[in-house]
């Protein structure tokens, strides 16, 4: 349960973050925002950090350069999001954005990539994607 509430968190910030990026970027740039999006989320964490008196960031350095890769990640999903935005809306863009993150989780699991355990994946799981899909183009339409 506690995990539906994270990623439901998560799925409604997400949502107003990208509005408010979007309408940031109309006064200062979509890379500038982007960048002050990556800053003020790096300047909170480490607030936490330093609240929870967390100290395993001294092994920082035993992190996969690859896993490590996740902020410049991220960079590119803002730009990507902000630009989708302003030239789709809100809800076209949050609504390709979770089936794209659904077809990358599938091959995730299926593959086991980035360490993850394989998972098997069911016509069901197809099936709900494609509804997904669908309900995009309604909501397109």
């Amino acid at each position: 349960m506690k995990g539906v509430l994270f990623a439901l968190a998560g799925g409604f910030f997400l949502t107003f973050q990208s509005v408010a990026n979007a309408t940031i970027s109309d006064q200062i740039g979509t890379w500038q925002a982007a960048a002050m999006t990556q800053l003020t989320g790096f300047v909170l964490a480490i607030l936490i950090v330093i609240a929870l008196r967390d100290r395993s960031y001294k092994d920082l350095g035993q992190v996969p350069k690859l896993y490590a890769s996740g902020g410049a990640l991220a960079a590119i999903v803002l730009f990507s999001n902000i630009t989708a935005v302003h030239l789709m809306g809100v809800t076209l863009t949050i609504g390709i954005f979770l089936i794209a993150q659904l077809m990358a989780a599938i091959i995730i699991d299926k593959f086991g990539w980035f360490d993850m355990i394989k998972k098997n994946i069911s016509r069901t799981q197809i099936i709900g994607v494609v509804l997904m899909i669908l309900g995009v183009i309604v909501l397109k339409i």
